[in-house]
């Protein structure tokens, strides 16, 4: 007998048959376990990984109720799925962050009024710290705002997976590839057609000649066209990590 596809188990959950939720987590569940495996590595002293798998499997329920069949070239269900789980488990991963910072400002007990933070060593509080990460907060937001206008959604997604977007671990083109279930050639494609609609947009042009000229300086680089080949992605896109 044939396997079911994820948008036909979908299509069988949302007419009302709630089992067909049950096999599509199970058959995807690998999935949520290498996502998770990204925020994990990074983190294994703030969040307890099972915490991370119920977000994953939370967003996976979410994917399932929201994800339209009937839409002109509907995405597949992996890459929504993916979205919304790569969605939960970073929200989560932010708000446990957040509250350890927190947690550093609250006065240590026993320790004449000093607080936590004051023995923490090498955290640089400096003016030039500051600034750059601003900088990287600008970057970022000029980034989702020109991936939200030309690229898709599976494009967007496949450049954070690789790239180590929300402080993650990078995934190599053949990880990624696994968790598409295609194969690693595509993923390339994918990934260099989604830097290109990038750099072809007017910030993505202003970006490589601001480099060029950087790199110019530094190098005594002036042969033309030498622009074309610089990094963009290696630049802009792990700057903000």
């Amino acid at each position: 007998m044939q396997l079911l596809t994820n948008e036909e188990l979908v299509k069988i959950y949302q007419d009302g048959d709630k089992s067909a939720l049950d096999e599509l987590i199970e058959r995807n569940k690998g999935i949520v376990y290498k996502l998770v495996n990204r925020y994990y590595i990074s983190k294994t002293n703030l969040i307890d990984k099972e915490d991370l798998m119920q977000e994953g499997y939370v967003g996976l329920m979410i994917a399932a109720e929201k994800y339209r069949s009937d839409l002109d070239n509907p995405c597949k269900f992996i890459t929504y799925a993916v979205y919304w789980i790569t969605s939960k488990i970073s929200r989560y991963s932010i708000q446990k962050s957040a509250n350890k910072e927190t947690s550093l400002n609250v006065h240590a007990k026993d320790s004449n009024g000093s607080e936590i933070q004051d023995f923490i060593e090498g955290k640089d509080y400096g003016y030039e710290n500051i600034e750059e990460q601003i900088y990287c907060k600008e970057l970022r937001a000029e980034l989702e705002d020109v991936m939200s206008k030309v690229n898709t959604l599976k494009e967007r997604e496949i450049l954070k997976l690789r790239y180590g977007w929300d402080d993650t671990k990078d995934m190599s083109n053949l990880e990624v590839a696994e968790l598409y279930e295609v194969s690693r050639q595509r993923i390339q494609q994918i990934e260099s057609k989604a830097l290109t609609k990038m750099r072809n947009t007017t910030w993505g042009r202003l970006k490589a000649k601001e480099l060029f000229h950087d790199m110019e300086i530094c190098n005594g680089w002036s042969t033309p066209g030498t622009i074309e080949r610089i990094n963009f992605a290696e630049k802009y896109l792990r700057e903000v990590i």
